[in-house]
């Protein structure tokens, strides 16, 4: 019966330490470059919150979007899907992440 308890409390402590190391690592351990990485799968999986404006030659604004989107470069043009309708858009363009 001795055994088993000592048994029993060795693995309780490595459970400990490991789960320690884990929460170190993933909750201390959070560095601006990870928040980064998590950024990119978040945008990746489901889109950010974004506001995609294109301008004309004299600066004024011709199509504005509005949602979360998953922006793709593609060449010389921005692909994204706004309601359901896949939006291309070229030219000058700003793609700014709201809070």
């Amino acid at each position: 019966m001795k055994k088993v308890k000592f048994y029993f409390y060795i693995f309780l402590f490595l459970a400990v330490v490991i789960m320690g190391l884990y929460l170190y690592h993933y909750l201390i351990g959070f560095t601006p470059a990870r928040q980064n990485e998590i950024k990119h799968v978040k945008s990746d999986i489901i889109g950010l919150k974004r506001v995609v404006e294109q301008y004309d030659c004299n600066g004024n604004v011709i199509n504005r979007y509005e949602g979360r989107y998953k922006i793709e470069i593609e060449g010389g043009f921005v692909s994204f899907t706004h309601q359901g309708k896949n939006i291309k858009l070229s030219g000058t363009i700003q793609i700014r992440e709201v809070d």
